[in-house]
């Protein structure tokens, strides 16, 4: 019975780390949130264990529970991933010729809106160069900050739904196979 837990548990971080590397296959596209600096690894880490909690909680759920999770973390998949992409075309911005990615802010500084009036806080891309691609000179740093967190969150919520459903459908086959081996005993 524990030879069969550790080698289910083995299966599931082989199929976790493979999903792990997902996180780091963005960065590596440069698709990942430009903050904080090391989201790929803490996303694989997430990826990792929220595989083994998933695997943990649906394991022993019978197949219509098992179903359930899967459509809540394709739900929250697909939540997640337009949230992030809209969040990142209406916040992060590339400079051109280098790999600097900045967050916009959504509330102008005082100096900002002395300089750029009604233009504020949707200001223009030159405004970004001629500040240096320094956004905090821009856009409030509370601002700034909050944009982060959502964009941070709603990529961890898309990475979360991957694990949800993978980890669901990882624990069926698991009793689906636990069954078929007590049959053949």
């Amino acid at each position: 019975m524990i030879g069969q837990y550790l080698k289910d548990l083995t299966r599931v971080l082989a199929i976790g780390g493979g999903f792990a590397s997902i996180p780091l296959l963005a960065a590596l596209a440069k698709l990942e949130p430009p903050w904080p600096p090391a989201i790929s690894y803490v996303s694989a880490l997430f990826v990792l264990v929220s595989s083994l909690v998933a695997w943990e909680w649906t394991r022993q759920s019978q197949r219509q529970r098992r179903r359930a999770w899967v459509m809540s973390g394709a739900a929250m998949m697909i939540a997640g991933l337009l949230l992030y992409l809209t969040l990142y075309s209406m916040f992060v911005e590339s400079s051109s010729g280098s790999n600097v990615r900045v967050v916009r802010g959504y509330q102008c500084t005082r100096n900002a809106a002395k300089v750029y009036g009604s233009e504020c806080p949707n200001l223009p891309r030159d405004a970004l160069r001629n500040s240096e691609w320094v956004a905090a000179e821009l856009w409030t740093r509370g601002s700034i900050t909050l944009v982060r967190l959502a964009l941070t969150a709603s990529w961890i919520l898309f990475v979360t739904g991957q694990i949800v459903v993978v980890g669901s459908i990882v624990a069926g086959r698991n009793v689906i196979e636990a069954k078929r081996r007590r049959n053949q005993v």
